[in-house]
């Protein structure tokens, strides 16, 4: 199948993370089962900068993509649970009328894809939203102009291992 270049906002709705910065968040161990995820624009570790506790209206939503538009410039991740944000991350939420379904595959796929299509920028040349509105993606896209999710399963399921994302937990923590 082809790879077809197309606008990041066809498929996606960009908005800002709910953030603060992590000062403001009471530190938590990971293995204290009410404590959240807090991102950073890391380039490690899902973009995780350590466990916290804190006012449930910063909370945002999981099963979404996040990019860090300095700092480590273009570092982006599939959320799957939900986080508290420090600043700069922006969120990616997929348009349901182009891409019908997104699972951590799906996901993992439409990271790496987002990760090359912004790879020039950096430190010193960072992302705005402006320029993440123009970025253009390569994708396999069908006639009716949806997300080929058939031909992404059939590449996702060639890497080793790949079956180990159908096993993350719906909650983070699970006792």
């Amino acid at each position: 199948m082809e790879l077809t270049k197309v606008p990041l906002t066809d498929f996606f709705t960009i908005y800002p993370a709910k953030q603060n910065d992590r000062i403001t968040f009471t530190e938590a161990d990971i293995n204290d089962v009410d404590a959240i995820s807090f991102l950073s624009r890391s380039s490690k570790m899902n973009g995780i900068n350590g466990f916290v506790l804190g006012n449930e209206e910063l909370l945002n939503d999981g099963k979404i993509i996040s990019i860090a538009l300095d700092g480590s410039t273009g570092a982006t991740f599939y959320q799957y649970h939900p986080f508290f944000s420090g600043q700069n991350i922006w969120l990616l939420k997929e348009n349901s009328e182009k891409i019908e379904v997104i699972d951590p595959k799906i996901a993992l796929y439409l990271v790496t894809s987002i990760r090359k299509a912004v790879a020039a920028y950096t430190y010193n040349l960072s992302l705005t939203k402006k320029r993440l509105e123009k970025i253009n993606l390569l994708l396999p896209i069908k006639e009716d102009g949806k997300l080929n999710t058939d031909y992404i399963y059939s590449e996702m399921n060639q890497i080793k291992h790949i079956e180990l994302l159908d096993e993350i937990l719906d909650e983070r923590y699970q006792v």
